[in-house]
């Protein structure tokens, strides 16, 4: 599967957030969009998937997104978002089955065993699977956030957008965030490889994460290539204004 973005330009209201962007994406890719606040990284994600509208080619395998049903999109590419939207107040175990929804034959025939079960390992492996019967809104910030991780890797979908998927993280679950994610890429479904296209702040979860970077500034894409030339400090430097491989110097010997 491939994923191929020609001319894609977004706005919001009047103002253009993405500009000319060109872009492919192939299975089996793991792949780093970096780039300061206000850059685009999750507009771009979000024009990917195929939730907002836009102009120019978004295609898989040669189909315009928007010519795809959403249920059918939802088997090919799952989207984390993050976590500062609102939700329903489901409880975990409900949102974690939200996740199968595309595999679910209709509403009315509900969930399958098979689903049920593997939602059931998407909790554990997340560190979930004692929060079933909590609500959304009673859970901490980093337990929110492996709810939905599990939410959408039960979605079972080859392409996995994860936007700041480390946010509210200690330091054990994003080392242990990260070896899922490798572990994963590692793997396919349904024959395809599986294709990670995760957004970070954080530049060594990234480089620990991903093998591309694209790097983006003021909605345009400005490096892509290799994510350690994508993260040198020339580069940060570029893209953030601001001396980053310093800062992270003197922070770390403090």
């Amino acid at each position: 599967m491939k994923i191929r973005v020609k001319n894609l330009s977004v706005n919001y209201g009047s103002s253009e957030v993405l500009h000319s962007v060109d872009l492919e994406i192939s299975s089996g890719e793991k792949v780093f969009i970096g780039g300061a606040n206000g850059s685009g990284k999750t507009t771009l994600l979000r024009a990917l998937a195929g939730i907002i509208p836009h102009r120019g080619e978004v295609s898989i395998d040669g189909r315009e997104i928007s010519s795809i049903k959403r249920k059918d999109m939802a088997k090919m590419i799952a989207l984390m978002p993050q976590t500062n939207e609102l939700f329903f107040p489901y409880t975990v175990y409900e949102t974690v089955l939200l996740g199968t929804y595309a595999f679910s034959k209709s509403i009315l025939g509900g969930i399958s065993a098979e689903n049920i079960q593997y939602a059931g390992k998407c909790m554990k492996d997340c560190g979930v699977d004692d929060l079933g019967d909590r609500h959304l809104d009673e859970l901490s910030g980093g337990q929110l956030q492996r709810v939905l991780l599990a939410r959408t890797f039960a979605q079972k979908a080859p392409f996995l957008f994860l936007d700041e998927p480390g946010n509210n993280l200690d330091i054990k679950y994003r080392a242990e965030l990260c070896d899922k994610l490798n572990s994963w890429t590692r793997e396919n479904t349904d024959g395809s490889d599986n294709t990670l296209v995760a957004v970070f702040h954080d530049l060594e979860q990234a480089r620990r994460c991903c093998t591309r970077a694209v790097m983006m500034k003021e909605g345009s894409i400005i490096f892509d290539g290799d994510i350690n030339d994508g993260t040198t400090p020339e580069m940060l430097l570029k893209i953030y204004d601001f001396d980053v491989a310093s800062y992270i110097d003197n922070k770390l010997k403090l």
